[in-house]
């Protein structure tokens, strides 16, 4: 079972925080002082953010949900509801941004109090950028360049504060967090136990391959290394007509069992699956009557063995690795969290939510896309959000927990953060704002 690229509604409404916090801020701010700003839109004591940062914002997403297909220029995907919720994609949107704006605004004021600078390299790289955009975009005018990105609510000047700010941004979290390295393994361990599950399957797909089989019609097994078929050395081998062993085309000793079948390492082996024209195994469909038959089994399965006993299901599991295709890819079992749901397809989010319900060793029969999935709940391994190995698994771990770590630290600062209604509502909605691909 592998991870997946999931839908990117699910990945942009999930993870529209943590796409947002990895995006620049403009705010009026100077070691601690308030600079005053045109228009703002968000204001506390130490700082304010303008109206144009909110719709440059507001910009950068539409750009984000149009890569992602979206048919953003049409004004009945806007008027969508959002399924779950009150909001409207446009509403919901528009609050969201606004929302995180909140974040910059108290991102920005850390900076100041934890006396960080940025060198002047980093000031020179923006400016270098800035000046690359008015020369290629704007014809080196700049009143020409500052016409094209009205649309997205800045001009050269509110755009070179805003990349100001994200290179702000990204040395508080370095300054703080130094990309997980200076958070205490005590801290990771409680995020991890708080925000992830893990659970071992037997699944019965809704489909089955077909597999290389030899002149008898055995399936065969194959060394994973060498590509050749391997043989169990248990069973005996034969002669041919001149008193030389019987072997394979590749030179290897062919084994056979009493009856004079050749028997294949089914332990260290695997099966391969025969490819269609296009190099992917085919898939056949079970028909209503054998998914009955299947869905029947699982149930059978799920319901014979008894919470709590470990050791029973995973006795259970071993009679159907490889018998019925599914490689064990992660014997230790597999993690999933809502951190990480972004990324995952249908039926992962359908085991997640599942799992959110479970206690640990009790055991669900689920049916997906994919097929019946018997499901025990496992305790978490102590710490495998750093094994390698599974990576796979944890690949938004340490974004997420400096996320969650950072809006913590926010948190004082946000309470103090009022919204200026009148500003707000000169302010273009999502719908109405340019779609922003480039800056």
């Amino acid at each position: 079972m592998k991870k997946r690229s999931f839908n990117p509604v699910c990945r942009l409404l999930c993870a529209a925080l943590v796409i947002l916090l990895c995006l620049s801020a403009a705010v009026g701010c100077n070691g601690g002082k308030k600079v005053e700003v045109e228009d703002p839109i968000l204001e506390c004591e130490d700082g304010a953010i303008p109206l144009s940062f909110y719709e440059f914002m507001l910009s950068r997403m539409k750009g984000a949900l149009a890569r992602n297909k979206y048919a953003v220029k049409d004004a009945a995907f806007w008027a969508t509801p959002i399924e779950g919720t009150d909001d409207t994609y446009e509403s919901y949107y528009n609050a969201s941004i606004l929302e995180n704006c909140k974040n910059y605004l108290a991102a920005a004021i850390l900076f100041d109090r934890e006396g960080l600078t940025l060198g002047e390299g980093t000031l020179a790289a923006i400016d270098e950028e800035i000046s690359f955009y008015i020369d290629y975009d704007g014809g080196k005018s700049v009143e020409k360049f500052d016409a094209l990105v009205e649309k997205y609510g800045v001009d050269s000047e509110s755009l070179r504060e805003a990349y100001i700010l994200e290179a702000k941004y990204e040395y508080l979290l370095a300054a703080l967090y130094g990309g997980g390295s200076l958070i205490s393994n005590a801290v990771k361990e409680e995020f991890y136990k708080e925000n992830y599950y893990r659970f071992k399957q037997i699944i019965l797909p809704h489909f089955y391959y077909e597999y290389e089989r030899d002149e008898q019609g055995n399936m065969i097994y194959f060394d994973t290394e060498t590509g050749e078929p391997l043989y169990d050395t248990s069973g005996v081998y034969v002669y041919d007509a001149e008193g030389n062993r019987v072997k394979d085309e590749y030179g290897n000793t062919i084994y056979y069992n009493t009856d004079g079948v050749i028997i294949y390492d089914t332990v260290n082996g695997q099966p391969s699956v025969v490819l269609n024209e296009s190099g992917e195994g085919e898939q056949y469909f079970y028909s209503e009557s054998q998914l009955a038959e299947r869905k029947a089994e699982a149930e059978n399965i799920a319901d014979k063995l008894v919470k709590g006993n470990f050791s029973a299901f995973e006795a259970e599991k071993k009679k159907y690795v490889n018998v019925e295709g599914v490689e064990e890819a992660y014997p230790d079992g597999y993690y999933l969290s809502a951190v990480e749901k972004s990324g995952y397809e249908d039926y992962l989010i359908e085991i997640l939510e599942l799992l959110e319900e479970m206690e640990v060793g009790e055991i669900r029969m689920l049916e997906t896309e994919y097929g019946y999935h018997v499901i025990m709940k496992y305790d978490l391994d102590a710490g495998k959000y750093s094994n390698g190995e599974y990576t796979e698994w944890f690949g938004g771990f340490n974004d997420a927990l400096i996320t969650k770590l950072f809006l913590d630290k926010c948190a004082g600062i946000l309470p103090e953060i009022t919204v200026n209604e009148e500003n707000l509502a000169k302010a273009r909605s999502i719908k109405q704002i340019g779609t922003n691909y480039d800056y």
